[in-house]
């Protein structure tokens, strides 16, 4: 197999109260089978882009504590995934992928936008910090893979159904540093 592509990073360290990141990658990775032919990998999504981006201030009276909001968007090309050969499938009673057409097929772009909301209190031997992540805050459905789950009332419906990634998921926590 073998992989090749190019990368563009553009960082801004955080001073002045904020930081940003943006990465862009274009990609090709393929690989050859033990039949002689070569394929895309399941990750040749050929391009991804990432986007953080924070902010920073200090709060309180004597300006030890903080308040930070921040957020991270990622675009990419979506998973590559083989036709599937339904005849097979159904005797096997799993997925059964057409291995002449190996990852020819691919699903939509990958996109999720995460945000960040934490408040740091900095005491003299501990700081703690109370933050929410929302998760893909969208709610964005990323398919994930194909499963077989034939319907039974239904013999002539579609027996592949998509599985997708997480959804919506907000996060609270604390967290002590000590």
């Amino acid at each position: 197999g073998y992989n090749y592509g190019l990368e563009f990073t553009l960082e801004k360290s955080f001073s002045k109260h904020y930081f940003f990141l943006y990465s862009a990658s274009l990609f090709d990775s393929k690989y050859t089978g033990s039949n002689g032919k070569t394929f895309d990998t399941d990750f040749n999504g050929q391009y991804v882009m990432n986007v953080l981006a924070g902010l920073e201030y200090e709060v309180g009276k004597s300006k030890k504590n903080s308040i930070n909001v921040s957020t991270k968007f990622t675009y990419g090309g979506g998973k590559r995934y083989s036709p599937v050969d339904v005849a097979a499938s159904n005797a096997v009673m799993d997925v059964v992928a057409d291995n002449d057409k190996v990852n020819t097929l691919q699903f939509n772009p990958y996109n999720r936008l995460d945000l960040r909301i934490a408040y740091k209190i900095n005491a003299k031997k501990v700081a703690y910090e109370i933050a929410l992540d929302l998760v893909n805050i969208l709610n964005t459905k990323n398919v994930l893979a194909l499963s077989y789950a034939p319907d039974p009332s239904n013999i002539n419906a579609d027996p592949l159904i998509k599985n997708y990634q997480l959804g919506f998921l907000p996060l609270f926590y604390v967290k002590v540093d000590f």
